[in-house]
């Protein structure tokens, strides 16, 4: 991100007690080649630490941090007869942007080399990598547990930290993002002092300091709190879109919104758009008739709260859809899952994890891992048919289906609730029967020999197998086929 005020930037950089990793002070010295190796080393260093910046300037005192100004003009400086941003580019790998300042500042002239590392990998000046240790640049390779941290540390970079709007002020940051909400959805009193409030966003890391007097907002912070989407660029089209169908298929749509705000500031509404247009049941509860959901609220909730957080938003263009039919909820999201189909239920894999943590905390999805299973859970108390997983390389869509009778089901239908009635059992130390089958379908003792032809499928098909490879037919037990 360009830097706005070169002045403001160099005021809070000698604020630093002194030299770090990532920051190097210099008078005059601007050698191509040194400036190379820092640029390397010093990238490294901003990775190691977590920081979106390095810095390298010019006009400073090493020991002291005097502003002695300096004779170094970063855009006339050359390298033979090829400027030196040229030549850097060529002899850094990965590429970097890097921003070249010259400012006058009280009266004297300043030089700051801005360098933003990539997080792809180590960065290499030439043929060598460099890391700063002390004030010393060595090569990487030297340091064996330095090479090893970077690799992880770039490895670990997620989009949520990412910067999704750059030099907001207070005020800004108040506008954009709906910190209200973020109050009560954590059921912490919010502070009257603005401060408390802006020191709150950064150690949640939906802020961060920009070094001039302002800050960043993330990606993280802009995706949750958003007060509208459409004012962040990088997260512009991951809007949630909700489309009501008439009927079975595509051709008429009776209602098609498109949600505005932050996952964790819509999210409420966006529970009740949906629940409002499901499909009802009319029952009567003590003698008082109402209309109920086909559906169980806590499946739909975990189900939508899973396409929002391990979506991909690498994938351009598209983001979370809901699709309401009159005999089925159809829900997208951009990104393959990250889990084989077969332990969707019980594996423990997030894209997204600070997201995830974040949407968890401020109690809008299940505890960590817990949501696709207790959405099964609730699906199987209501008798309605299992949900279908679809993956495809580049998007991840769940179908929850309306009531159908037993004997509506195709053999597939039944094979895939059967196991998926294995798995949740088993997960919860427990193992399927014949028994707890037919309680699964609402069956009646007299379908036993029915069930056993569901069981007897699913063996066939690789999908459960006995919890006793002794055990007899009678009273027998089964598990999933990976848990053996």
């Amino acid at each position: 991100m360009a830097v706005a005020d070169p002045r403001a930037l160099l005021r809070r950089l000698l604020l630093e007690p002194a030299e770090t990793p990532w920051l190097e002070w210099k008078h005059n010295n601007c050698n191509p080649e040194e400036i190379g190796r820092y640029i390397s080393a010093c990238a490294n260093a901003a990775i190691l630490a977590e920081r979106d910046r390095a810095y390298i300037v010019f006009g400073i005192e090493n020991n002291t941090k005097k502003k002695l100004g300096t004779s170094v003009q970063l855009h006339n400086v050359k390298k033979g007869n090829e400027n030196l941003s040229n030549w850097l580019l060529r002899m850094i790998s990965p590429r970097l942007m890097m921003e070249f300042l010259d400012f006058e500042d009280e009266g004297k002239a300043f030089a700051i080399l801005v360098i933003e590392p990539t997080y792809d990998r180590p960065v290499r000046f030439g043929d060598t990598e460099y890391i700063r240790i002390g004030e010393n640049i060595r090569e990487l390779k030297d340091f064996q547990e330095y090479e090893r941290a970077l690799w992880l540390a770039t490895s670990k970079r997620k989009f949520e930290s990412a910067i999704a709007l750059p030099h907001q002020t207070t005020d800004q940051i108040l506008e954009k993002l709906d910190t209200n909400a973020y109050y009560e959805m954590s059921q912490q009193p919010k502070p009257k002092n603005v401060n408390e409030i802006i020191h709150r966003m950064e150690h949640e890391g939906f802020i961060k300091e920009d070094m001039e007097g302002t800050y960043d907002i993330n990606n993280l912070g802009a995706i949750v709190l958003a007060r509208d989407i459409s004012h962040f660029p990088s997260i512009s089209s991951k809007t949630v879109r909700v489309i009501k169908y008439v009927g079975m298929d595509k051709q008429k749509s009776e209602n098609e919104i498109e949600g505005r705000k932050g996952y964790a500031v819509g999210f409420p509404g966006l529970m009740r758009f949906i629940m409002n247009r499901l499909p009802t049941n009319e029952i009567y509860v003590e003698g008082v008739r109402r209309n109920t959901p086909i559906y169980p609220e806590t499946s739909i909730r975990e189900i939508i709260a899973n396409a929002l957080i391990h979506q991909d938003f690498t994938i351009s263009g598209v983001g979370p859809v809901i699709e309401i039919y009159d005999d089925r909820v159809e829900v997208s999201n951009p990104g393959n899952s990250l889990v084989d189909v077969d332990r969707i239920i019980d594996e423990r894999r997030s894209r997204n994890e600070k997201l995830a943590g974040t949407m968890r905390m401020l109690g809008l999805c299940e505890e960590r891992g817990g949501g696709i299973d207790k959405a099964i859970i609730q699906i199987e108390e209501m008798s309605l048919p299992a949900p279908w997983f679809f993956l495809s390389e580049n998007s991840m869509r769940v179908v929850l289906f309306g009531p159908k009778k037993f004997n509506e089901l195709s053999k597939s239908d039944k094979v895939w609730a059967c196991f998926c009635h294995c798995v949740v059992r088993f997960i919860r130390q427990d193992y399927m029967s014949n028994a707890t089958l037919r309680n699964r379908f609402s069956l009646p003792e007299t379908e036993y020999q029915a069930i056993s032809s569901v069981i007897s499928y699913a063996r066939k098909e690789g999908r459960i197998v006995p919890a006793d490879e002794n055990q007899g037919n009678k009273y027998a037990r089964y598990v999933p086929y990976w848990a053996r």
